[in-house]
């Protein structure tokens, strides 16, 4: 339905809530020593690169919250993966 799209919750619309919890769920306090052991010894990326990495190759993130140039989680366009 078009018209429950265009609910706002918080100060946030609907795709900005989507993202906004995908980043929850990996938001972790990790001390600096269990990253680097955790890179070392484990073939999974650290909690804050499952969330900027591929968020920042989404033109649905950048439609989202109007990411633009010079902006901390803007890539290129002409960088950013894509594989569909």
């Amino acid at each position: 339905d078009q018209f429950k799209n265009k609910v706002i919750i918080a100060g946030l619309n609907h795709s900005q809530r989507f993202f906004l919890g995908y980043a929850l769920a990996w938001m972790v306090n990790e001390r600096p020593e269990t990253v680097a052991s955790q890179v070392k010894s484990n073939e999974h990326s650290p909690a804050k690169f499952r969330v900027n990495g591929p968020l920042s190759n989404m033109p649905e993130f950048y439609q989202a919250f109007g990411v633009k140039a010079g902006d901390q989680l803007w890539v290129s366009d002409s960088v950013r993966v894509k594989i569909w």
